[in-house]
């Protein structure tokens, strides 16, 4: 059949599926067919290799470039959520010194503004004393003293004279200290205003980092979901081709069994030497043997099916004549075999010819050597133009080769 088991080149499909371990490495089952014919199995295994499902070629080369992108993405996304957390965690800590010195700055506000208003007031005596001095003239203070009574009046009175002086010696001190002061608590001000807008730039810039970061790790998360995803969806369609391969293989042996038991009945019971049976032309005129019988391993899922036939490529609509006289015992549809024609040559002897494009006969028809009996198609189990041709005795298949120059053997994998 050569869905299954075609005799073909390496082709590219089949570099494409070897250059995907990965794949292989999750879905490869252990291998239960042993041989000592290592030619045969490397044949059979570059056979079944090129014939894997496009769609699993392609979910397997699909999932290659996913998990080589999903450590990068998932590298990134960390990249950019350690990012934000550090943006973030500076943002709080300049929020929570801008709150420090936005409160720093209230108080030395306060300083400062406290500090005018008492320069102020002294400003006003200051201000009344020299007006006083200006009114009254130079002259003041010795009228004052000139106008006193009695020594003790005159005692009091220049008292009273260096009280004002004193006092206004001292307002005058008090406003340049005032105003000395006032001078370092206005830049203390500005340095404490300085630093608040340092703090402020600081906690904006970390908030716009940290919306950055945030963005970067929401479109790394994006990326990492979508590759999972696309992981989850590749693998999904290698578990449901292998489940249908498996439902292929499965179905494929139930059918060879049915076939075998058709010609089994057809034939005589009791032991047949194959050596004994008669010559068999060839179906398919000009056209050589293809895949033949054997054991097939399917090279991904390593599951093993047995070829029961020998396969001989040739274009849609060729003609299949009768490898011998007989007489038609069943022309049947399987979803394995496509169109089948099995014909019964007497003595335990049975050909079968599958994968047809259309019949050329019918149940219970006589035919003669080389008649055409069918044409040649792509029917059932099958991905391209070509005959599945078998022999049995008594229900047993054996190498159709046998009766083309091999020996006459039963197909090794049967049993």
């Amino acid at each position: 059949m050569r869905d299954l088991f075609p005799r073909q080149k390496t082709s590219k499909v089949t570099r494409g599926l070897l250059a995907v371990p990965l794949l292989l490495s999750l879905l490869v089952t252990p291998a239960i067919a042993n041989t000592t014919d290592i030619d045969r199995k490397v044949a059979q295994a570059s056979e079944a290799l090129s014939q894997a499902s496009k769609a699993v070629l392609a979910a397997a080369a699909s999932l290659k470039e996913v998990q080589a992108k999903l450590p990068g993405a998932r590298q990134a996304l960390a990249t950019a959520n350690a990012v934000e957390v550090q943006a973030t965690a500076t943002y709080k800590s300049a929020a929570a010194q801008l709150v420090v010195a936005k409160a720093d700055y209230v108080a030395i506000r306060i300083k400062v503004t406290s500090k005018e208003a008492e320069i102020s007031q002294l400003q006003i005596k200051v201000d009344q004393f020299a007006r006083s001095v200006y009114q009254q003239g130079p002259t003041s203070q010795w009228e004052i003293i000139l106008q006193s009574e009695s020594p003790s009046d005159l005692t009091i009175r220049l008292q009273n004279i260096k009280a004002v002086s004193a006092s206004t010696d001292l307002s005058l001190d008090e406003l340049v200290i005032a105003k000395d002061q006032l001078a370092i608590d206005a830049a203390e001000a500005e340095a404490v205003r300085l630093e608040m807008q340092r703090i402020a730039d600081i906690a904006s810039q970390a908030l716009i980092d940290a919306k950055a970061a945030a963005d970067r790790a929401a479109a790394a998360k994006a990326e990492v979901d979508r590759l999972v995803k696309q992981e989850a969806a590749d693998l999904k369609v290698a578990e449901d081709d292998k489940r249908r391969v498996q439902a292929e293989y499965n179905e494929l042996r139930a059918e060879q069994i049915r076939i075998s038991g058709l010609s089994k009945k057809a034939g005589t019971q009791g032991p047949v030497d194959p050596q004994a049976t008669g010559p068999l032309s060839w179906p398919l005129s000009g056209y050589a043997a293809g895949g033949g019988v054997g054991w097939r391993v399917h090279p991904i899922y390593r599951y093993r099916s047995c070829h029961t036939g020998i396969d001989s490529g040739a274009p849609g609509g060729t003609p299949i004549r009768a490898a011998a006289s007989g007489v038609v015992l069943s022309t049947s549809y399987s979803r394995a075999y496509g169109n089948l024609t099995l014909i019964d040559h007497g003595g335990g002897v049975v050909t079968m010819y599958a994968h047809q494009s259309s019949f050329a006969v019918s149940r219970g028809q006589g035919v003669s050597n080389q008649e055409v009996i069918g044409y040649v198609g792509s029917t059932g189990f099958s991905t391209g133009n070509h005959l599945h041709f078998e022999v049995h005795l008594n229900g047993v298949p054996y190498n159709p080769m046998g009766w083309f120059g091999a020996a006459k053997t039963v197909v090794p994998c049967w049993g």
